[in-house]
């Protein structure tokens, strides 16, 4: 079974959470928190979150940061 992390970028950096979790648990976090000052996403305002396997690096989801 594949896990994904959380990745975030912007222009200058990118920051990821460490997360081993599915693609539903990642886009749940990003769902609950984008938009908000919780952790990297005060950080990263203006920038992209993406769902990335860990396994293969791949990037499965990006969305923009509010």
């Amino acid at each position: 079974m594949k896990t994904y992390d959380v990745h975030f970028n912007n222009s200058s950096f990118s920051s990821n959470k460490g997360f081993a979790v599915t693609v539903q648990e990642a886009k749940n976090y990003i769902d609950l928190h984008n938009g908000t000052n919780t952790s990297y996403f005060a950080d990263y305002k203006g920038g992209t979150v993406s769902i990335v396997c860990n396994e293969t690096g791949a990037t499965v989801r990006e969305y923009s940061i509010k």
